[in-house]
């Protein structure tokens, strides 16, 4: 009798509810899993209605697959590591492939990615990427602000819009200004010469090539010091010490949590051990960077406007005590904590588009000796015969500076019901078509329209530094606001004077003294990659390419050997 009292007054009388419970679930997975494919065929049928509407929409577009196979297609023509770039590039330079029957590229690629990411409208018009960042400025894209928040936080300026991104960047453009980033060209020229002397110690004293190495972590040592040191006066070392805990610790982060948030990421986002890595890489940065970010801040409240040089974060609190005063709602903690985001921010992007950037113009240099001779000559004409005195010339006169190839940055933002496009062109036509922004992520494709023809000429796939030479209306002259590897905008980088002044010194200091070429014969043979007739990858028979790695590094951080030039 006992244990029917048991079962009866047990847990099996609970079995019911149980039941009831995972009825419940399976209804609500249902129900979710119904709504994620209701989602799929919405999009899908927009997509037809649009071009049902007269819209240019890229072929072949399918009900069920939408664009994945398309891309998927595009993606096979390159190795398995190349940047997604390589397939939008594609698409502009083959539009006739996938619009037959069009007169002309459209303005915008509209692709249907779901459901590993949203509807995407890809701009390649240069006056519509300037309407959506400038001339009717948008509201940034959640998964823009998304990208970098494993570095950053939620508070930083890729994360804010107006009108909190325009009193931070008030903040922080004396910073970056010309003339107290000349105040800190001593450092610059510091950390320069110490990349080109470690480059030096890299080639035999007898003229003949040194072994060989990647050169993308030299480059990268050299700009992470340099942004620490404008930005808080923090001396890291990483070139001859490094790598310290401060750059490990980066990056890690920029390597693997500089994500989107979307189906594809999904994964990498509910894994425990991911998430644990990151909080760890944050936990170190905050410990190394906050302390020094309150000191900079009491000195930036506390001495008055000089001539001598000062640091971001000194500059951007100048006016901290003005402010607490004024504004009863000022919040000293959470101004640290806004600023300790920016500075992680301003240390991720300080340093590696500049450093990739750095890193390809070697290569491409290295493959044209015309365009080499030419940098040299012209180095040489400005700062005289002799290398060793160019530092010192430069520091003499800081507006003498020759040019150098900047980074590729693109925008994405968020459209809306009564945002349309249309192209200039079209904008003096009697019909003009205006194209739909609602429910599209939209993206200023900076990478592809550098490639395009009809934009860049017709020798848009070559190296041709001359192209920014030559004046209005020569074949080569890019559209106007074709050219927008840093944006445009009030909310364009603004470390742009900060990154070209690295990448001119560096091509100054370093291309009289040192002749620098690739090795992937004797990169593959220390990799043991040489075997049987198997061929490495390449795209248009080119070892470099952009890969997925970070921010479009080149193939295996560019493996290269150096040697001493004959005075």
């Amino acid at each position: 009798m006992a244990g029917v009292e048991f079962l009866a007054s047990g847990p099996w009388q609970a079995w019911p509810l149980i039941q009831a419970c995972i009825k419940m679930a399976f209804l609500l997975l249902g129900f979710k899993m119904g709504m994620f494919f209701f989602e799929g065929y919405q999009i899908r049928m927009k997509f037809r209605k649009m071009k049902e509407q007269g819209i240019p929409i890229a072929e072949p577009h399918s009900l069920v697959w939408g664009h994945l196979k398309m891309m998927g297609a595009i993606r096979t023509r390159f190795p398995k590591d190349a940047h997604s770039h390589y397939a939008q590039i594609f698409m502009v330079q083959h539009w006739r492939e996938f619009f037959p029957g069009a007169a002309e590229r459209p303005p915008v690629l509209y692709l249907d990615m779901w459901p590993f990411f949203e509807p995407v409208a890809f701009l390649v018009d240069p006056g519509m990427c300037q309407d959506i960042v400038q001339d009717r400025l948008q509201p940034r894209h959640p998964q823009m602000k998304h990208l970098v928040r494993y570095i950053s936080g939620d508070g930083n300026l890729a994360a804010w819009d107006r009108p909190v991104h325009t009193l931070w960047r008030s903040r922080l453009n004396p910073g970056f200004s010309a003339q107290n980033l000349q105040s800190h060209l001593p450092a610059l020229i510091e950390e320069v010469e110490t990349f080109v002397d470690l480059l030096k110690a890299k080639a035999p004293a007898d003229g003949s090539w040194g072994n060989v190495f990647q050169l993308l972590e030299r480059s990268t040592n050299m700009t992470f010091d340099i942004i620490c040191r404008v930005t808080m006066n923090l001396s890291t070392n990483e070139q001859r010490e490094g790598p310290t805990e401060l750059q490990s610790s980066m990056r890690t982060l920029v390597r693997n949590h500089v994500i989107f948030k979307n189906l594809g990421t999904l994964r990498l986002r509910l894994n425990p051990l991911w998430q644990l890595q990151a909080w760890r890489c944050n936990r170190t940065l905050r410990r190394i960077l906050m302390p020094r970010i309150q000191e900079q801040i009491g000195a930036g409240a506390r001495e008055p406007q000089a001539k001598t040089q000062k640091t971001v974060v000194q500059l951007a609190t100048k006016e901290l005590s003005n402010e607490a005063a004024t504004n009863k709602d000022f919040d000293r903690k959470q101004y640290g904590e806004d600023v300790l985001n920016i500075m992680k921010q301003f240390l991720f992007a300080g340093h590696d588009t500049t450093a990739t950037t750095i890193t390809w113009a070697f290569y491409y240099l290295s493959r044209d000796p015309a365009a080499l001779e030419r940098l040299r000559a012209e180095h040489t004409s400005v700062f005289g015969p002799h290398p060793s005195a160019a530092a010192a010339a430069l520091a003499a006169s800081p507006a003498l500076k020759s040019c150098a190839s900047p980074p590729v940055a693109a925008s994405v933002r968020r459209g809306n019901p009564a945002y349309f496009l249309t192209s200039a062109a079209e904008k003096n036509s009697s019909s003009p078509m205006f194209y739909p922004t609602d429910g599209f992520a939209i993206v200023t494709g900076a990478a592809a329209m550098h490639y395009d023809p009809a934009l860049f000429g017709p020798r848009a796939n070559e190296f041709l530094p001359e192209r920014f030479l030559v004046p209005e209306g020569h074949e080569l002259y890019p559209v106007k606001y074709a050219w927008r590897p840093f944006e445009h905008g009030p909310m364009g980088c603004i470390g742009q004077e900060l990154a070209l002044m690295e990448m001119r010194l560096t091509l100054l200091l370093t291309m009289r003294e040192l002749d620098v070429e690739s090795a992937w014969d004797e990169w593959d043979m220390l990799q043991g990659r040489v075997a049987g007739n198997e061929r490495p990858p390449t795209i248009n028979g080119d070892r470099a390419y952009r890969t997925t790695n970070g921010l479009s590094y080149p193939t295996d951080e560019l493996p290269v050997r150096v040697r001493l030039r004959k005075p």
